[in-house]
């Protein structure tokens, strides 16, 4: 009786807290906060919000019920890797690739084949290219 109890009180527990969690933000580190804005803006369509500081050092977007922060600050060379990216889902590749490609935005598939699309197992479609930071940045058409 002792154990089962014990089991009920910690899986509602875990329940519970599972329930309270929740993405608020991820924040970006960048070097020039006017560049990156103007790319997560202009080359992903991201639409500001309004953020507390007003102080010229923090941007903040709204994605879903989450929202993304850039903040410029003192620079240092963050380690990169491919494996640590942004994703955001779209509706249209084609479209997307085409503004990629005018507005001169390099991009590659997972293997790094420039140009080239990944079509995972699934049937998802994906790229990667880095942000002016370097940050590499996947979209993918799992809409």
């Amino acid at each position: 009786m002792k154990n089962l109890f014990l089991s009920a009180i910690l899986i509602f527990t875990f329940h519970f807290s599972q329930a309270q969690v929740k993405l608020n933000h991820i924040a970006v580190y960048v070097e020039d906060l006017t560049e990156s804005k103007s790319f997560y803006s202009n080359i992903i369509g991201l639409k500001e919000i309004e953020e507390p500081f007003k102080d010229g050092l923090h941007v903040w977007y709204k994605l879903g019920n989450s929202q993304l922060h850039l903040i410029e600050g003192e620079w240092e060379e963050p380690t990169i890797n491919k494996n640590n990216h942004l994703c955001f889902s779209i509706e249209d590749m084609g479209s997307f690739i085409e503004n990629l490609k005018a507005e001169n935005v390099p991009f590659e598939n997972w293997p790094g084949e420039s140009g080239k699309i990944t079509n995972r197992v699934d049937g998802v479609k994906q790229i990667y290219f880095q942000d002016p930071n370097g940050y590499w940045v996947e979209v993918n058409n799992d809409y």
